[in-house]
């Protein structure tokens, strides 16, 4: 009996640390077997893998620091939904509100008519533990949801975000002549 008790144990244990939320397992488990919805999900050993993959072909600083990132991320889950595939408003709605409720945070929020991107965080000591996107457009009948476990520091982030800043904005910036030693400027 102990050792059915200790292997049950040991099965769910990994299962409960490595699970995403319950309001977006809900919403996922609710919406991903409609009619016109196609969903996927991604185990985190495998998006690590392909991080590293991909780490050895990249070139630039920025995209090597961005494949690093990849190490941090868990199970990642996908549904799409599109061709007037309509999901409830509400239940989007609620989605938003309760997540609200499980201490996620806006990261971005963009909208335009009835068209909304939403990149939400669930953060915890400088740590991104969960990232949610989701793009709804109710008058196309589109919307995708991509959910994630994570484990990024704000400081990593934070840090390949300057990075491309930095270079993508360099252009932008134009640097001082230097005018020649005991020459004045004629007005």
């Amino acid at each position: 009996m102990k050792n059915i008790l200790l292997a049950m144990m040991l099965l769910l244990v990994p299962t409960m640390a490595f699970s995403q939320t319950r309001t977006l397992n809900k919403f996922y488990r609710q919406h991903k077997s409609d009619k016109g919805i196609q969903n996927a999900k991604v185990p985190g050993w495998l998006v690590r893998t392909g991080g590293k993959i991909a780490r050895k072909n990249v070139d630039g600083e920025q995209e090597k620091m961005a494949m690093d990132l990849l190490k941090k991320f868990g199970s990642v889950r996908f549904m799409y939904a599109e061709d007037g595939c309509k999901i409830k408003q509400d239940d989007v709605r609620s989605l938003r509100k309760n997540l609200l409720n499980e201490h996620f945070d806006d990261l971005i929020m963009i909208r335009q008519g009835q068209m909304d991107v939403q990149i939400m965080v669930q953060e915890l000591d400088g740590v991104i533990e969960n990232l949610l996107v989701l793009y709804n457009n109710p008058e196309d009948g589109e919307m995708a949801f991509i959910s994630a476990k994570a484990n990024i520091s704000l400081e990593a982030l934070s840090k390949m975000i300057k990075a491309g800043i930095e270079d993508k904005m360099k252009d932008y910036f134009i640097a001082p002549e230097k005018a020649e030693p005991g020459l004045e400027p004629v007005l």
